[in-house]
């Protein structure tokens, strides 16, 4: 990890730019350029089904030495109001975009793995200055504990309700919001699932991507039907749900079957891998690039080189792959705890998302549900692959409960 800013008052937030030194990002180049990999696959023709592309991986490579500026990225990055402030002894890294509106509405917008803060970098100016007549967001993005420019969490075991205590802070104690709102995908939908609970009374509206639910008692009557052939499954399966629901189904099922390998590492072993590819860039794009080709829209990840370099980029030159894996191991229990979220909560689903779940099924987990929506584009990070559809639903969901702000 990158050292933490240091702070007079660690209890006020201090103006944060990025600023790799000149060395770094010279020693990043040097390996790149010195990382061999092998000409053919070791299997003929192998391709994505046994693991990353190697042509892919060879084109990626040779992008980021001659294409890539990370000069020009930090540029970029420098553009937003970046600050740290020390939560817990966390110190905290987040962009905090405020709009230009009286009315505005502060927004949370959470990242989960591989992501990061930048995921979000296309959707803030769109939500801070909206068409005449929308909802505007003052917007808050932050680096989750142990990711990019946050420093690590300070023990073991640490939880996404956690991060949603020290986060709710943050909007709270810090930025000294009376409400606000929370969204997020990924370990981002966990922590804001957490927010949408009534331990946290000024968080007001939660929206959550590609929510999980468990199978309502409808869907656990015909897990047996599983022992019949593919074709009568297929058929009464076809009976109860829509054809949308049936590629979500074959989208979870494909990941299940071959795409855990990252999760089951990263749940048992964190450390073992994160070592491993803590200094070695060419390792981290295959380890996360992987994921970014399989969970992204096609048709964004064929033009998304840059995207994705530059989030490898921030793994490595922060030294943070190692700590960003922990959540896995972390917070397994999570996944089996019951939460009926309280408050009104929204769900964006977007088609080539790996996780969506049946409306049924959320509607019965949580009654709260006052929005739901599925988009036949994007993928697994909207806030990066489609801002404008995701931005449009978080205007229309805070339009609708406006008063909650207001009151």
């Amino acid at each position: 990890m990158s050292n933490p800013t240091i702070h007079d008052d660690p209890t006020e937030p201090c103006p944060f730019q990025v600023n790799i030194p000149d060395e770094e990002v010279a020693r990043m180049h040097r390996i790149l350029a010195d990382t061999r990999l092998p000409d053919e696959p070791p299997i003929p023709g192998a391709s994505w089904d046994y693991g990353v592309d190697l042509d892919w991986l060879k084109g990626m490579r040779d992008a980021w030495l001659n294409e890539f500026d990370w000069r020009a990225v930090e540029r970029e990055m420098n553009t937003f109001s970046q600050f740290t402030v020390v939560i817990e002894s966390l110190t905290l890294h987040f962009v905090h975009q405020k709009s230009s509106r009286p009315d505005a509405i502060p927004i949370i917008l959470f990242h989960g793995w591989p992501g990061s803060f930048w995921e979000y970098h296309r959707s803030i100016k769109l939500l801070t200055d909206p068409p005449a007549g929308q909802p505007a967001f003052h917007v808050v993005v932050p680096s989750l504990p142990g990711y990019a420019f946050s420093t690590l969490p300070p023990k073991q075991g640490w939880s996404m309700a956690d991060n949603a205590r020290i986060f709710d802070h943050l909007m709270t104690g810090v930025l000294g919001y009376s409400s606000y709102m929370a969204a997020g995908g990924d370990w981002g939908a966990l922590v804001t699932s957490y927010l949408g609970t009534p331990q946290y009374p000024a968080c007001k509206v939660v929206q959550i991507t590609a929510a999980h639910a468990k199978p309502t008692l409808g869907a656990l009557l015909t897990l047996p039907f599983f022992l019949l052939p593919a074709s009568w499954r297929s058929w009464l399966y076809s009976k109860v749900y829509s054809d949308t629901e049936l590629y979500d189904f074959a989208r979870v099922g494909q990941l299940l079957r071959g795409g855990l390998g990252y999760f089951v590492e990263h749940a048992t072993r964190p450390l073992t891998i994160g070592y491993a590819l803590h200094d070695s860039p060419v390792g981290l794009l295959a380890w996360i690039g992987e994921k970014y080709s399989e969970f992204m829209d096609p048709a964004v990840a064929r033009t998304a080189t840059q995207f994705i370099l530059t989030t490898v980029s921030l793994y490595f030159l922060t030294g943070c792959f190692a700590s960003a894996g922990l959540p896995y191991r972390d917070n397994l229990k999570s996944f089996s705890e019951k939460r009926e979220l309280r408050k009104p909560y929204g769900v964006i689903q977007f088609h080539h998302d790996v996780n969506n779940y049946p409306e049924s099924w959320i509607r019965a987990q949580h009654p709260s549900l006052v929005f739901m929506r599925r988009h036949s584009q994007g993928g697994h990070f909207p806030g990066y692959e489609v801002p404008e559809l995701l931005t449009e639903d978080l205007r229309e969901l805070a339009a609708s409960q406006k008063a909650l702000f207001t009151a």
